[in-house]
């Protein structure tokens, strides 16, 4: 580890014990300087605060808020405790860190999450360029909790809690990838039931009769197909609409080529009944091309005895083998 790593790691864990000690004693403007000028804050309440002028709103509403709240109602103090940051130095222009942190008041522990951060020097200070605070948990009838109910029950058609909002990334996140898996084992009931009822095909249609005889047009077009899903943006606009966006890398069996593709999904989703499913998906594509090896002439695998050839799916999968019955071309089919 080269010396100015070294140096850069110790300012960036001052930094993070500073913030905390100077926003626990109120002093705004001496936190303000631990960000670069045009530093991002997200605080999880729907807003993303650009610049310092910015950022220190987020402290003065705090503390003018508890100025006009019952004294029965505001902590004696406040007191945040951080774990170490983990810091990743991506450069000598780049670093970025993660830690837990606990708030305590003067009745116990009040609420805790998580700061992702992203730091970078200027004028050989290392400072914030974007703090993002997790809250994964309020201790019930505390300070921080009854805060958010107030603020959810001002509007509750547009505002969803941290712990609501893990939990349905989470259901999101995993109906995306069963559209993957359904779409590559060619299970059409699985697939088409990821779609709200009345989900928009095209052509003037809608339902899932005609999303399911669409997906099998497209489908039957191509062979074997390899979903690998990756980066996974979630926004949510309420409790029950989202949008999203997905990379995914696909490999693709075309005729007797085999294709590449880099693929983002557009994605819309929305809750019915507590289950998160697909309003709408775009299907954007970087671009496609043949690989160098095309893996459709190897031999058969046979692993783990052989690393290299041809392996057993998605033939052995029932679903693919009643869809392939169907609309598969002996010819093609792998």
């Amino acid at each position: 580890m080269e010396a100015w790593e070294i140096d850069a790691r110790e300012q960036i864990r001052h930094l993070v014990a500073s913030y905390n000690a100077l926003g626990d004693r109120g002093q705004f403007e001496e936190l303000l300087t631990l960000f670069a000028p045009d530093a991002t804050m997200d605080i999880g309440d729907g807003q993303t605060y650009d610049g310092t002028n910015d950022i220190r709103s987020i402290f003065t509403t705090t503390r003018d808020s508890l100025a006009n709240e019952s004294r029965s109602e505001v902590p004696r103090y406040l007191q945040h405790h951080a774990a170490a940051p983990t810091i990743t130095i991506e450069g000598p222009e780049e670093a970025l860190g993660q830690s837990y942190f606990t708030v305590m008041t003067d009745a116990g522990v009040d609420h805790w999450g998580r700061y992702q951060d992203k730091f970078r020097p200027i004028q050989g200070h290392w400072l914030f360029a974007s703090r993002r605070v997790l809250v994964d948990g309020t201790t019930p009838g505390g300070w921080a909790d009854q805060r958010l109910r107030a603020a959810t029950a001002e509007d509750t058609s547009t505002r969803i809690s941290p712990p609501e909002r893990l939990l349905a990334e989470a259901d999101i996140r995993q109906l995306v990838a069963r559209y993957a898996l359904a779409t590559d084992r060619r299970d059409l009931d699985a697939l088409v039931a990821l779609f709200v009822p009345e989900v928009r095909v095209g052509g003037g249609l809608s339902g899932r009769v005609a999303l399911r005889e669409d997906l099998t047009r497209q489908l039957a077009a191509i062979g074997v197909t390899i979903l690998h899903v990756g980066t996974h943006q979630i926004d949510f606009e309420n409790p029950d609409n989202a949008t999203g966006y997905v990379y995914c890398r696909a490999e693709v069996q075309d005729g007797r080529r085999w294709i590449h593709q880099s693929i983002r999904y557009d994605d819309q989703y929305q809750r019915i009944n507590g289950i998160w499913l697909f309003v709408k998906r775009s299907h954007r594509l970087f671009y496609g091309a043949e690989v160098g090896v095309n893996p459709l002439g190897l031999s058969t695998a046979n692993w783990p005895n052989n690393h290299d050839g041809w392996g057993t799916l998605p033939a052995e999968d029932e679903t693919w083998q009643d869809f392939q019955a169907m609309h598969g071309d002996a010819e093609d089919s792998a």
